[in-house]
C-alpha cells in the first residue's frame, strides 16, 4: 500500500510500541482525511448536482435493474427528491477518524403539555452539535433518541446535555456510548459482522408499504434498492456525468472512491428513505440485557437480530446502562414478532418502547422540510470552547441563563 494511502502500514507503526494496542476511539488520527480531500470527490460532485441532475446517478445500470427506461428512472428520482422522499448522504466511520460516536437517551417528566415538548424538540432541531435526532410521540417509554459524533465526552457535555438536563421537566439522560454501528437507515454499517453496505427491506414490509400509500410505487424503492445495492460504489454514479459537471478526471474519480469505500470502508454513499414523508413512524426498540451478561453475548445477539430485515437500525452500546437500540416501521411491521423475538433471550431484562413520527436530522442533515432548511449540513465542535467555565442551564426556547 502506498505510503500516502489512508490507513498505512507507516502511519499506525505507532501501535507496535505496546503491549496491548491502544484501545477506543481515534485508531487513525483525528482529520486523517477531510471531507475536501481528492478521495471524496466524486461524492461530493454528486452531492453538489444530484438534486438538478439526477443523471449523476448510473442511470442505464439502475434502468436495467428495474426494468425501466433511463429518462423514467431520471424523473422518478427528481420526483422523489422534490417531494423530499430521498436524500443522498454518507454515513463515515467516524470512530476510526477521531471522534467518540455518543448516543444519548431523554426521558421527559410525565404531565408536560405538547409546548413543553415542543421547546425541547425545536432545540434539538437547531442545536448544530447534535448530528442525528429523533423526537418521540407522547406516551412512549422515553422521549428523544439523538446523536454526537464528538472529539471528547466534555464537549458533548458542555455543548449540548448541560444545557437542559438539569432542567426540572428533565426526568433523565442516559448516554449511550456507540461499540458497534451495525445498520443505518437500512444500510449495514462498518461494524456489521457480514453484507457490509447491504440494503434491508423485508419482503412483508414493502407488501405493506406500497399498499398504505400511494406517493411511491414499486419502481420507486426498486429505483432506491438498486442504487444502494450496488456490488461495488463504481456502479453507483456516473463518473462520465460527474467529470462533465465538475472538470475533474473521471477514471481517477472512480479509483479514488472505491478505495476509499470498498478498502479503507471508511465512508458508505447511500440513498435516505425519508419515511416521514409518507407518514410512517418509526418503532424503537431500547434494550438492557442483565449485567452479568458477558461482553461476547452481547455481541452474538446483537449478530443474530441483525440477520431480520424489518430493522432499519441496529445500534450496539457500550459501558451504558442500555445495550441496544433497534427500530422498525410501526405501520409495516409485524411488532408482536417482534417482540416475541426479543423477549425470548433469556439475557434480555428490559425492552423500552417509543414510536417517532420525526427524525430532526440524520448525521447532520436536516430534514425539517417546512422550514425550508431540508438538507442542510452543519455541524460543530467546539474544541475551544473552555469547559470548566460554569455557564449554567440554558432555556432551550429564548437561550437565556437560568
Amino acid at each position: 500500500m502506498p505510503k500516502y494511502m489512508i490507513g498505512s502500514d507507516e502511519q499506525q507503526a505507532y501501535l507496535n510500541d505496546y503491549n496491548w494496542n491502544v484501545k477506543g476511539y481515534s485508531f487513525f488520527e483525528p482529520g486523517v482525511v477531510s471531507t475536501d480531500h481528492k478521495f471524496y470527490s466524486a461524492f461530493n460532485v454528486a452531492k453538489s448536482f444530484y438534486q438538478i441532475y439526477p443523471e449523476v446517478f448510473n442511470l442505464p445500470y439502475i434502468a436495467a435493474a428495474v426494468g425501466l427506461n433511463q429518462e423514467d428512472v431520471k424523473a422518478r428520482l427528481k420526483k422523489m427528491y422534490d417531494n423530499r422522499q430521498i436524500m443522498l448522504v454518507k454515513n463515515s466511520c467516524v470512530g476510526v477518524l477521531g471522534f467518540g460516536l455518543y448516543y444519548w437517551i431523554v426521558k421527559l417528566k410525565e404531565g408536560l403539555g405538547e409546548e413543553q415538548r415542543q421547546e425541547f424538540v425545536d432545540w434539538m432541531q437547531n442545536n448544530d452539535q447534535i448530528c442525528t435526532g429523533y423526537a418521540m410521540d407522547a406516551g412512549g417509554d422515553f422521549d428523544f433518541f439523538n446523536g454526537n459524533h464528538m472529539r471528547n465526552l466534555d464537549n458533548l457535555l458542555g455543548g449540548v446535555l448541560d444545557k437542559f438536563r438539569f432542567r426540572d421537566e428533565v426526568a433523565y439522560v442516559h448516554i449511550c456510548p456507540v461499540r458497534r454501528l451495525v445498520r443505518e437507515s437500512h444500510v449495514n454499517q462498518f461494524d456489521a459482522k457480514e453484507n457490509f453496505r447491504k440494503y434491508f427491506w423485508s419482503a412483508e414490509q414493502k407488501q405493506k408499504l406500497l399498499a398504505l400509500q400511494t406517493a411511491m410505487d414499486s419502481y420507486d424503492l426498486a429505483i432506491i434498492e438498486a442504487i444502494n445495492n450496488t456490488e461495488s460504489v463504481a456502479d453507483m454514479f456516473d463518473y462520465d456525468v460527474l467529470a462533465k459537471l465538475s472538470g475533474l478526471d473521471a477514471e481517477e474519480m472512480k479509483k479514488d472512491f472505491v478505495y476509499l469505500v470498498e478498502q479503507t470502508k471508511l465512508v458508505i454513499p447511500m440513498v435516505y428513505f425519508n419515511y416521514r414523508a409518507l407518514g410512517l413512524k418509526m418503532h424503537f426498540y431500547l434494550v438492557s440485557m442483565f449485567q452479568n451478561t458477558p461482553t461476547w453475548r452481547s455481541e452474538q445477539i446483537c449478530d443474530e437480530l441483525s440477520l431480520m430485515p424489518e430493522f432499519a437500525n441496529i445500534f450496539d452500546f457500550a459501558d451504558a446502562h442500555h445495550n441496544l437500540m433497534l427500530s422498525c416501521y410501526k405501520e409495516i411491521t409485524d411488532l408482536d414478532k417482534i417482540k416475541a423475538k426479543l423477549q425470548s433471550y433469556g439475557e434480555i431484562g428490559e425492552i423500552l418502547e417509543a414510536s417517532s413520527s420525526r427524525q430532526l436530522r440524520r448525521w447532520t442533515c436536516r430534514l425539517d422540510d417546512e422550514n425550508g432548511l431540508w438538507e442542510e449540513c452543519v455541524f460543530t465542535d467546539d474544541v475551544l470552547q473552555d469547559r470548566t467555565v460554569n455557564t449554567g442551564v440554558i432555556c432551550p426556547a429564548c437561550k437565556e441563563e437560568k
